[in-house]
């Protein structure tokens, strides 16, 4: 169960859209939560992260199995950065209509898997400003997060939510793809993390070419 949660970031498996479609193509986020899911997102983010909001993350909340996350976290200095991937240890989404109450049950007395690296505080710094110019680019304020069935994909970061589907495509599929890299550096041994930073840094190129209109 583990693995495939993990797996679910790890979805880097769809065709790279042409340039030209990708310039086309929107992240389909909203801002906040979808209807009727906040209150299990929530419960599944105090989980992985605690009270205090990380700078970013990203939860993946699925339509069966365990929920999964990565998430940025800095010290009060913003000197020291760390990524955490996260993994329930059981799905925290449970419909019990086993019990005389029966009704929905949010299992958050558990503790998850999690898996921390240290990270460049100059390459966490552009993480957060790329894809806080993505999201101001692609998620108008007044988009809201849109009615979902199955699969929900809920982004923050420095306190603001966009929701949805997976992107498939354009600046949204860069950012998962990224968002893989974060967790696959948390299983990788130190003398080898540097290439999943380089890895980032170039995705990171490429994402900021696609915002800037450059990219083909």
């Amino acid at each position: 169960m583990i693995r495939a949660a993990v797996a679910a970031l790890l979805l880097l498996a769809v065709p790279a859209a042409p340039a030209w479609a990708a310039r086309e193509c929107t992240m389909g986020l909203g801002q906040g939560w979808p209807p009727a899911v906040g209150n299990y997102g929530e419960a599944v983010e105090r989980l992985f992260d605690g009270p205090q909001a990380p700078i970013l993350s990203l939860v993946v909340l699925p339509a069966r199995g365990a929920e999964s996350g990565v998430s940025l976290i800095t010290n009060a200095a913003g000197s020291q950065w760390t990524v955490r991937r996260s993994v329930a240890d059981r799905r925290v989404y449970n419909w019990n209509s086993g019990s005389s109450k029966g009704g929905l049950e949010l299992r958050v007395d558990q503790v998850p898997q999690r898996d921390e690296v240290q990270m460049p505080a100059a390459l966490a710094q552009r993480l957060v400003r790329t894809w806080q110019a993505a999201f101001e680019q692609d998620v108008p304020a007044t988009q809201k997060a849109p009615v979902l069935e199955g699969e929900v994909l809920s982004f923050q970061l420095d306190g603001k939510r966009y929701s949805g589907a997976r992107p498939g495509c354009g600046a949204g599929k860069l950012m998962l793809e990224q968002a893989a890299l974060l967790v696959s550096a948390t299983d990788t041994k130190e003398k080898k993390r540097d290439r999943r930073w380089n890895d980032l840094e170039e995705s990171l190129d490429k994402l900021q070419e696609l915002l800037a209109g450059t990219a083909g």
